[in-house]
C-alpha cells in the first residue's frame, strides 16, 4: 500500500533511460467500489501534459520510487479539455469534500491510500486525519497513517464543488441514493452550498426533489439558485406544491414568473393558488396536493377511481368527500384504512365522518397550527366561505409553524 502524497514523489522511467516526474493519476471512478488507476500523468520537456495508460506500466519499484514503462516518447499528449474530463487524484479528489456514508458526516480528503492488487493500482481509502496534512507538508516523509482516519472508498462520495462540472452518468452510481432524503439533506448541512448543489445535481430527480424539500429554507434557496433552469423546472414539477410555492416566493418576481410560466398547467395552477395567500395565514402553510372524491360513489367504485390519484400526493391519510369535483363542497372525510376495509357496496357518504373541524385560509397561521395540534389528527381541511375544499394543514406543517425557528430545519416531514 502507498499514500498518494508518497506516490507523487515517484519518477516514471522508460527502458531508454528517459524519465519524468509523476504529476498525477486518474481513476475510473464508476468501475468499482475501489476504482482502478487508468492513467499516469507527467509534464514533458516542452511543458506538454502527457499521459501513459496503466496497462503500459512494466513494473513499480516501490523501494526506489520508480515506475517503469517501455517508452515515454509514446505517451499521449493531453489537452485541457481531456484533462477536465478525467477524474484526477491530486487535482480532483485530494482536498475535496467527501461524504462518509457509514458515519453520516462530511469531511475532507487530506490524502488517499492506494494498493497494488493483481496488476492494478486501486484507490482503497481516503485519509481524513491530521497526520495526512503533516505527510503532505513533508512530501510524504513524515506523518503517521492512522487506521481510525482511513475511510474505505466503498462508503465514500466525493464532491468537486462545481454543479456545472457534473457528468450525467455519475448519479446512477452514487451510493448515497440509498439513504433517505432527510439524511442526505442533513449531510448537506455540513457542506459549502456549491457542494450541496452539486450533490443535488448528481441525484436522480425524484430523490433530488425529496432532498430539496427537506432542506432548511436558506440552504434550499442557495442550492436551487445554482441549478440550471432545466433541472430546476424538473424538480419543481416533482416537489409538493406548498413547498414549491414557498421556494418560488423567495425568488426575484421575474424569476418566479419565468419558472411558473414553464411549469405544467396542473402544477402551475396549484402553486399560483397557494401564492395568493400571505405567509402568516393558514393558506400560506396549507398544501393543496390532496385527494378528494364524490360522496355518491360506492366504496368499490371509489377504490377504482382513486387508484391513480393516490400514487402521487404526499398526504394520503384522509380522502375527502365532496359534493362534486368541480365545486368541491366539503361533506366529510374517510381514512385510507376505512376505504380499504369497508364493504364494497357501501357508499362513501355512509362511511365518511361528516363532523369535521375546518380551518379558514385567512385565519392566522399560528392559530390554525395550534388547532391542528389540539385535534390530534394528521391534518385539518381548509375551506373558504362557501365551504369549498381548498387544501389541508398537516401535522408536520403545524409543528414547523409553532416550533422555534432554530428547529425548523429539524422538523420531520411526514405528510407534506
Amino acid at each position: 500500500m502507498v499514500m498518494l502524497s508518497q506516490l507523487l514523489r515517484f519518477r516514471i522511467v522508460d527502458e531508454h533511460g528517459a524519465q519524468a516526474k509523476l504529476s498525477d493519476l486518474s481513476v475510473a471512478l464508476l468501475d468499482a467500489d475501489h476504482p482502478p488507476v487508468t492513467c499516469l500523468y507527467f509534464v514533458a520537456a516542452q511543458r506538454q501534459k502527457c499521459s501513459i495508460r496503466w496497462e503500459k506500466v512494466r513494473a513499480v519499484d516501490w523501494g526506489n520510487g520508480v515506475i517503469k514503462v517501455d517508452d515515454l516518447g509514446a505517451a499521449d499528449v493531453e489537452s485541457d479539455q481531456s484533462m477536465a474530463k478525467a477524474v484526477l487524484l491530486a487535482a480532483g479528489i485530494l482536498d475535496a469534500m467527501v461524504l462518509d456514508l457509514q458515519n453520516r458526516r462530511t469531511t475532507r480528503a487530506n490524502d488517499l491510500l492506494l494498493e497494488e492488487h493483481e496488476g492494478k493500482l486501486l484507490l482503497r481509502a481516503a485519509d481524513t486525519g491530521l497526520g495526512a496534512i503533516a505527510r503532505r507538508l513533508t512530501r510524504g516523509r513524515f506523518g503517521p497513517v492512522l487506521e481510525s482516519a482511513l475511510y474505505d472508498w466503498t462508503y465514500v462520495e466525493f464532491l468537486r464543488g462545481d454543479p456545472r462540472a457534473v457528468r450525467s452518468e455519475e448519479g446512477e452510481h452514487l451510493r448515497i441514493t440509498r439513504l433517505p432524503a432527510g439524511e442526505i439533506a442533513r449531510l448537506t448541512d455540513g457542506l459549502p452550498y456549491l457542494h450541496a448543489a452539486e450533490l443535488i445535481t448528481l441525484l436522480p430527480d425524484p430523490k433530488a426533489a425529496d432532498t430539496l424539500e427537506t432542506m432548511g429554507p436558506a440552504r434550499q434557496l442557495q442550492v436551487f439558485e445554482e441549478l440550471d433552469e432545466v433541472q430546476a423546472l424538473r424538480l419543481l414539477e416533482l416537489m409538493a406544491p406548498d413547498i414549491a410555492a414557498d421556494l418560488l416566493g423567495r425568488l426575484h418576481p421575474l424569476t418566479m414568473r419565468r419558472y411558473v410560466e414553464h411549469l405544467s398547467r396542473k402544477q402551475a395552477e396549484r402553486i399560483i393558488e397557494l401564492l395568493r395567500y400571505a405567509e402568516h395565514t393558514v393558506g400560506g402553510i396549507m398544501t393543496n396536493d390532496l385527494v378528494y372524491v364524490c360522496g355518491d360513489l360506492t366504496i368499490a367504485a371509489a377504490r377504482d377511481k382513486l387508484r391513480v390519484p393516490l400514487r402521487n400526493p404526499d398526504f394520503v391519510y384522509f380522502v375527502y368527500v365532496v359534493d362534486d369535483e368541480e365545486s368541491r363542497g366539503l361533506r366529510g372525510a374517510i381514512s385510507i384504512r376505512d376505504l380499504l376495509t369497508a364493504p364494497d357496496e357501501k357508499k362513501l357518504e355512509e362511511i365518511m365522518d361528516p363532523y369535521l373541524i375546518t380551518l379558514h385560509p385567512l385565519e392566522a397561521a399560528d392559530q390554525g397550527a395550534h388547532r391542528v395540534l389540539d385535534s390530534h389528527l394528521a391534518a385539518l381541511p381548509v375551506v373558504d366561505d362557501d365551504k369549498q375544499l381548498l387544501g389541508v394543514v398537516t401535522i408536520d406543517a403545524a409543528v414547523a409553524q409553532v416550533a422555534p425557528r432554530s428547529w425548523t430545519a429539524q422538523v420531520p416531514r411526514i405528510f407534506s
